[in-house]
């Protein structure tokens, strides 16, 4: 899609599929690639951790929801499961999913929030 709004100033060399580009399809530069998220951080309100470390977030809540491993694979854009699974998923098994639904009923429970 953004190649074709780019149209005739699209400067991707072939074969060089970049998962984030600019909006000509180059590279993006890294420092206003961290400005960008550094903005949408603070307009979120929430706080800063690194782009890496949300992608684990990430990740990691999709174990959670029991999300299929290759549809996890295809929202984290990585070409190989085993990134995914050995790298960018941390276990979540049932032991741990009964705690979290016992720590969020408490702390939604008016008496103690």
């Amino acid at each position: 899609m953004e190649r074709k709004i780019a149209g005739e100033h699209w400067a991707q060399e072939p074969g060089h599929d970049l998962i984030f580009s600019s909006e000509h399809g180059g590279m993006i530069d890294p420092v206003g690639s961290s400005r960008t998220f550094d903005r949408l951080v603070k307009r979120a309100g929430v706080r800063r951790v690194t782009v890496r470390l949300a992608r684990h977030t990430c990740g990691t809540l999709l174990a959670f929801l029991k999300v299929h491993p290759k549809v996890a694979q295809a929202i984290l854009r990585h070409s190989q499961i085993s990134m995914t699974m050995d790298v960018y998923t941390h276990v979540v098994g049932d032991g741990e999913r009964e705690a979290v639904t016992m720590l969020a009923e408490l702390l939604e429970d008016p008496l103690i929030g």
